[in-house]
């Protein structure tokens, strides 16, 4: 780790203006753990020449997580100060449902959560990002997949299939490559999503036909 901090700065050194030595020294930096103060100088240096990197962004949040150095409250907080400060087509508005999903509860299976206020919120601000993204932006199938995962866990079928139309068929990203088969839990995650999308409009079908009757 102390090698490769060496190896960061030297780079730094080579190309000042580039961001990537920077970006690369935030896993550095959680790694060695750097104190708070440290981490935000090196985060600034990556303001200052990539503020709208998401790769950057999110690497940054995994170090103020309540896992590693920081704390929901201060996650959160990171998340939503990137997201406010967005331009539009920036999948930055997307970063509080990582944040959200950063420190989701072992076991939660339970739909009202996942149909909280915070849920909610973070959501809305995802879907906001991807309808609003540039199409070849390489972050978006990233982003849309999280939101498969939330939409299904909050039982909205409808907007579920609407990202899974995307993405259908691509499953490196999160949160399946955090599994044993990444395939295997985006296929259940999608046939949760049809037959929930099914199930809803069969229902909504028999109430026009009673409403009919």
């Amino acid at each position: 780790m102390e090698e490769a901090k060496v190896a960061c700065g030297e780079a730094a050194l080579l190309a000042p203006g580039d961001p990537i030595p920077y970006i690369v020294e935030l896993s550095i930096a959680r790694g060695l753990a750097y104190p708070q103060a440290e981490f935000e100088k090196l985060w600034l240096k990556i303001l200052d020449r990539a503020p709208e990197h998401m790769g950057a962004h999110l690497a940054a949040l995994h170090y103020w997580c309540e896992k590693w150095h920081g704390s929901r409250e201060v996650a959160y907080s990171f998340a939503e100060a990137a997201a406010a400060r967005a331009p539009r087509g920036s999948l930055l508005a997307a970063m509080p449902l990582f944040a959200v999903f950063e420190h989701l509860p072992e076991v939660n299976l339970v739909s009202s959560f996942y149909q909280s206020e915070v849920v909610t919120k973070a959501v809305h601000g995802a879907l906001y990002a991807v309808h609003s993204a540039r199409p070849d932006d390489p972050m978006l199938a990233h982003v849309r997949h999280l939101l498969v995962f939330f939409l299904v866990r909050g039982e909205r079928w409808s907007e579920a299939m609407n990202q899974l139309v995307h993405v259908d068929g691509h499953v490196g990203a999160l949160p399946w490559t955090l599994t044993s088969d990444p395939a295997s839990d985006y296929a259940i995650y999608r046939a949760l999503a049809v037959a929930g999308y099914e199930a809803n409009g069969e229902a909504r079908r028999r109430c026009r036909t009673e409403r009919r009757a």
